[in-house]
């Protein structure tokens, strides 16, 4: 059984998803957090409450799934005007046995965000005891150090996720139990309605600053709520002269290809989210409405002068089988076809499923590899390594938590950090901090996608490197 760990959710290494946010005050108004400028809607100057501290913001009517208040997280900055925000992963869900009774696709907080979640979000099991570990170590994009993070002293608000919709939502949804034994449940789909809400409150904070600069990144639903609320965020926000988005491992694949693999999936959730709302808002409504995988073209024609990426590992076996598990199954000659049934079309746990799963997201990569390389699209960009044992290979830019034990990776941060995103390209080995520093420069912006296989799953994906028995025997193990 893999273990999923949509980042915050779940626990790998012993790393335990706690109760986590900062003591400080909510609410707040106007202004330039570096220079103490007036708000971004001309009300009084806005002065951050404190510095280098995770502070706590209640927007108002925001709520979580449960109708519990929303919030999220700014660390001011006292030498920068930028911004670096990152979207919170954690799963999804659209029916009673996913948003209800957690299953395979369980949304993450369903009861509401713990206090302090940015303080002590994971905890650490050291033996008898545990250590507890803030955002700026588990997102290291948000870390203060210049050698973990190229925008250590930005401004940095940290976007947790406790509505189950990629941050696409404005609908409260009753989920009935097919079985007819548990009473009805209530779920607030409103993720897009809380962006909406924190990007004023967002404005009034940073929106007097001229010229500044804006970094939008989040991993797995967070990285497909970072692409999703990129124009809302990028046009809500007053005084950004240069945007940046890096979507790890939530792609927003094109759907409308015969090779398609997400179209299932698109299809499903754009009614139970109500994510037609957030389209009818968007640039190019109506070409979103019929393919909603055109985002990242039509977010690259909108803001020219930015630089839009996206990366996740090639072996993705996480996000892969949120896509297609439900969606595809394979027929007699284990040719992907659509699954009509209930449940799952595709078993985790069988080696020729894994290979579906593998031939799926492949299928889809070549789709959006395509997109993005097309001519005139020199504003986007990809990072693809191959393989890393944490998480299923799932979410660049959290710590290889699975490459190093937990001791040797506090301890050696800087260092360690990154470990297991390297690709070796023409320019030299590069990682994921390479990657978003490239992002961040001047350069014309490439793209990078490592070709060579690594790891056990190897044998599991399609064409020459395919080997079923030792496909099996990777997903299956012999007992010793």
């Amino acid at each position: 059984m893999i273990t999923r760990w949509f980042v915050g959710c779940s626990l790998v290494l012993g790393l335990i998803a706690a109760g986590c946010g900062s003591d400080s005050s909510s609410g707040g108004s106007g202004g330039s957090a570096g220079s103490g400028g007036s708000g971004g809607t001309g009300g009084a100057p806005f002065v951050p409450p404190e510095f280098g501290s995770w502070v706590k913001y209640e927007p108002e009517g925001a709520v979580c799934s449960d109708g519990s208040p929303y919030a999220f997280y700014v660390e001011f900055s006292e030498t920068s005007d930028n911004i670096v925000m990152y979207f919170m992963g954690g799963g999804g869900c659209w029916d009673y046995d996913s948003c209800v009774g957690g299953g395979a696709r369980g949304a993450a907080n369903p009861n509401g965000l713990p206090d302090d979640y940015a303080n002590v979000h994971i905890e650490v099991e050291l033996g008898a005891t545990s250590l507890p570990i803030n955002v700026n170590q588990v997102y290291p994009l948000l870390n203060n150090d210049p050698a973990i993070s190229p925008m250590a002293d930005w401004n940095k608000v940290f976007v947790p996720y406790c509505t189950g919709d990629v941050y696409s939502g404005s609908i409260t949804n009753t989920y009935e139990d097919p079985d007819g034994v548990e009473p009805d449940e209530v779920f607030a789909h409103v993720g897009h309605t809380n962006v909406v809400a924190m990007t004023e409150m967002l404005n009034d904070m940073f929106g007097a600053a001229p010229e500044k600069k804006l970094f939008v990144g989040g991993c797995s639903a967070g990285g497909a709520g970072a692409i999703i609320n990129y124009y809302f965020l990028r046009t809500g926000i007053d005084g950004v002269q240069k945007g940046y988005l890096l979507n790890d491992s939530g792609p927003i694949y094109p759907s409308q290809e015969p090779t398609s693999r997400s179209r299932f999936l698109h299809d499903e959730v754009e009614s139970v989210w109500d994510a037609a709302s957030l389209i009818a808002k968007a640039p190019q409504s109506e070409v979103l409405a019929d393919d909603f995988g055109a985002l990242s073209r039509i977010l690259s024609e909108e803001f020219p002068g930015d630089r839009l990426a996206a990366t996740f590992f090639r072996l993705d076996y996480n996000f892969s089988l949120y896509s297609y598990e439900r969606f595809w199954t394979l027929d007699e000659d284990k040719t992907l076809v659509e699954h009509l049934g209930d449940g799952l079309g595709l078993n985790e746990n069988v080696s020729t499923d894994r290979t579906g799963i593998h031939t799926a997201w492949w299928d889809d990569i070549a789709l959006l590899r395509a997109q993005y390389d097309a001519p005139g699209r020199d504003n986007l960009g990809y990072f693809i390594p191959y393989w890393r044992q944490t998480n299923s290979s799932h979410c660049v830019t959290i710590p290889g938590l699975e490459e190093n034990p937990p001791l040797i990776l506090l301890d050696n941060f800087a260092e360690l950090a990154w470990d297991g995103t390297e690709i070796d390209t023409d320019d030299g080995e590069m990682n994921i901090h390479d990657y978003a520093a490239h992002l961040l420069s001047d350069a014309p912006l490439k793209s990078y996608f490592e070709v060579e296989g690594e790891g056990p799953y190897v044998p599991c994906t399609p064409g020459a490197d395919l080997d079923v028995d030792a496909c099996e025997a990777a997903v299956n193990p012999p007992a010793p």
